[in-house]
């Protein structure tokens, strides 16, 4: 039986004030199998984070990835198999329903005999998706820089070194993506240049390890201050981790995860996190993961 398995990391986007620019893939991971059947079904299963949130299968971002790289190359959608074993929370600012895309598109991609090359296959899923940096982000692995103009996705991937973050992830029932789409259309010049400015230096930083660097890089104007007010808990939870250890705390995407930077003491500031929440009347969960430098990993087996 003809399988491909991909592997694709969390995303951390937007990353300090590297505002549609810098991305950091990190080490939670969704497995997505996808196998040929004898018959014309489509079976898809799901286990781990966000497990039948998508209903049927037909509506889940990898089914949907795959049928609409069969309909561009005007071919019959097979009988297949998909099992989606995912460990990045859903609507979360990890970049779980990026990944998602880029497994159903890699997948369909395989099962017609490699048509598209990488830098094809990436462009198309960040169209389909609207996701670019963290499409890239996933697929690249380590650190990247990307941007878009028009339907080009122009990137990178930047030398990053081994680290290790804590992602801690609020419990916000009312927030989302969407309605966490506050930022203005103009903002100072002030705010502007203090992102830019801190953009070359944090890319250094990370490429060094320079911990006490990133502590002094990793503020943000232009993104933060808008989306924080909806994170409830947020400044209590960042000044707590500074105090176990932390040298920065960002917001990951759009959120509401956040991601602190560390030296040591990653498990302290992980529970010191869940407490701050916790006492601003929100839960909390927090894992410790190092940098992904792999980014998308594909196996295939049978024929």
């Amino acid at each position: 039986m003809y399988k491909v398995k991909i592997t694709l990391p969390a995303t951390v986007t937007n990353l300090g004030p590297g505002l549609n620019s810098l991305g950091l893939a990190v080490g939670l991971y969704t497995i997505i199998e996808i196998s040929r059947r004898s018959d014309e079904q489509l079976i898809v299963e799901t286990e781990g984070e966000g497990a039948g949130r998508y209903g049927m299968g037909l509506r889940h971002p990898t089914a949907l990835a795959i049928m609409r790289l069969f309909q561009k190359q005007e071919k019959a959608v097979l009988g297949l198999n998909i099992k989606i074993s995912n460990h990045i929370p859903l609507s979360s600012g990890l970049g779980a329903e990026a990944a998602f895309w880029v497994a159903g598109l890699i997948g369909a991609n395989n099962l017609m005999n490699g048509i598209y090359n990488r830098k094809q296959i990436l462009e198309i899923a960040a169209t389909v998706s609207g996701l670019p940096s963290q499409v890239v982000t996933s697929i690249m692995g380590g650190l990247t820089a990307s941007f878009t103009s028009g339907e080009q996705v122009i990137y990178r991937a930047l030398p990053t070194s081994s680290l290790n973050v804590v992602v801690a992830l609020p419990q916000l029932k009312q927030y989302s993506a969407e309605g966490a789409k506050v930022k203005p259309d103009r903002v100072p010049l002030n705010d502007a240049l203090f992102n830019l400015s801190r953009v070359p230096l944090l890319v250094e930083a990370l490429r060094t390890g320079d911990l006490k660097l990133i502590g002094q890089l990793m503020d943000d104007r232009l993104h933060i201050p808008y989306l924080k007010p909806q994170i409830t808990g947020f400044d209590h939870a960042s000044e707590m981790a500074r105090r176990a250890g932390a040298v920065a705390v960002s917001l990951s995407g759009e959120g509401p995860a956040l991601v602190a930077f560390a030296e040591n003491n990653h498990k302290l500031i992980a529970t010191t996190m869940e407490l701050a929440f916790e006492n601003s009347g929100v839960k909390a969960r927090t894992w410790v993961v190092p940098i992904d430098t792999q980014g998308v990993v594909i196996s295939v087996s049978g024929s």
